[in-house]
């Protein structure tokens, strides 16, 4: 089965801006403030704006997508790359749970925890 996103694969430097206007827009920082590079959580974003950045993905894109996705792939870059590619799994009912749970708890985490959270993912991430 073909994969909506397949059929119309945005570039991966057009899911760069898209995602930097996104974050800029929702969390009030200029653009010259965003390193691609850096993790969303250095810009202030927490679950709410993870879950609402997936939701405006997902009709940018007509696809559905794993509502952690930003927490798996923690950057402008790393999120725009792992969309540009040929396909984008939404994640077997088996990984859904696990983040759901770590999604429930993720407010209470400090920012620290989170920040190791995100670069372990981001070491897997790159490893894929």
């Amino acid at each position: 089965m073909e994969n909506a996103l397949q059929s119309n694969k945005p570039a991966r430097t057009e899911l760069i801006d898209w995602i930097g206007a996104w974050i800029c827009r929702e969390l009030k920082l200029e653009p010259a403030q965003l390193e691609p590079e850096a993790t969303f959580v250095r810009y202030g974003m927490d679950s709410v704006h993870a879950i609402m950045l997936i939701g405006d993905l997902e009709e940018r894109l007509g696809c559905r997508l794993s509502p952690t996705l930003a927490w798996d792939h923690p950057t402008i870059e790393a999120l725009a790359g792992y969309l540009a590619q040929e396909t984008v799994p939404t994640g077997s009912p088996a990984q859904s749970t696990d983040k759901e749970a770590l999604l429930a708890r993720i407010d209470e985490l400090t920012e620290e925890e989170l920040d190791a959270l995100l670069k372990a993912h981001q070491a897997v991430a790159k490893r894929l």
